[in-house]
């Protein structure tokens, strides 16, 4: 019996992980441009719409950047895309096709940059262009990013920079965006923040402030809101596999399903568990330069 009990202790604890760590890996491998470096990496994503499979994609990757997207649709037409280009250099002076990157890693935190040129098209017709400077820091509990655009979009120029901040704290995932337009002081543009759910870790409570709102916004059940409101949103649960776990994002109308598979590169700082080998992939919406939810499928600074 002692020695039963003294190879017990021997045998590496895994630990599962929460709802808000679980998101706290996803953000980390967004804000990281998908290149690596960090606890976890987005394989794929599943859309369900009214309880029908309405899309799935997955990325396919070749060391620190991605080769190409699969996507499916329910109508069984498959794409793959190809024109994602993130190339790492050793530094930013030279823009190679549409963005160039320099990533590195100190200790157990990763410092990205990243310079990205972007074509703005609406309805198959170019009308402007848009370059973004990225700069990442990601560490153990968040995230760090700040970033400046400038875009020239039908005879006008704006310059934008931004600031977000990823913080994970006491099961609590706090996401601040600030802002500033044209040289206006840096302001409040939102944050949303991400309560586990006393009863069950796994499942998380979405909160955010609403900003930027015409007249006439609703929240998710159709009831009236206004700026500075404190709206309640979506539920996201984590379901545990054996090389990672899938984040469900739980929609009045459908559900988003993100897998994550752990990296191979180090020991995940949060999960502390046995890490498998992996691919990568992304999400259905994303926040603006004003810090608004948009239903999109790709980041600003992301081309599919």
């Amino acid at each position: 019996m002692r020695y039963l009990l003294f190879l017990l202790f021997l045998v590496p604890t895994v630990h599962a992980i929460t709802c808000t760590e679980g998101l706290l890996m996803y953000y980390k491998d967004w804000y990281g441009l998908y290149l690596g470096g960090t606890d976890a990496f987005l394989d794929s994503i599943l859309f369900t719409y009214d309880g029908e499979f309405f899309r799935s994609e997955k990325i396919l990757r070749e060391k620190d950047y991605v080769r190409s997207v699969v996507k499916s649709n329910g109508d069984g037409i498959t794409q793959t895309d190809t024109t994602i280009q993130f190339y790492l250099v050793d530094d930013l002076t030279t823009l190679s096709d549409r963005s160039i990157a320099s990533k590195k890693i100190l200790g157990d935190t990763v410092f990205i940059e990243a310079l990205i040129s972007e074509t703005l098209t609406k309805e198959s017709s170019i009308v402007g262009s848009r370059t973004t400077r990225d700069s990442s820091k990601i560490y153990k509990d968040g995230v760090v990013l700040n970033f400046s655009e400038f875009s020239q979009k039908e005879g006008e120029d704006n310059f934008y920079l931004g600031h977000i901040e990823v913080s994970l704290k006491n099961d609590t995932l706090f996401i601040l965006h600030l802002g500033s337009e044209d040289g206006a002081p840096m302001d409040t543009a939102g944050f949303e923040i991400y309560v586990a759910d006393p009863n069950d870790s796994h499942i998380c409570h979405e909160f955010y402030r609403v900003h930027d709102c015409e007249d006439g916004c609703t929240d998710s059940n159709g009831n009236p809101i206004k700026d500075g409101d404190i709206v309640q949103s979506y539920d996201h649960t984590i379901t545990e596999n054996k090389n990672g776990f899938m984040i469900e994002e739980i929609r009045h109308n459908g559900t988003n399903q993100y897998f994550m598979i752990y990296s191979d590169e180090t020991t995940t700082s949060i999960a502390k568990r046995p890490l498998a080998k992996m691919n990568s992939l992304r999400r259905d919406f994303y926040f603006d330069t004003k810090g608004r939810k948009q239903q999109k499928i790709v980041p600003y600074r992301v081309f599919f």
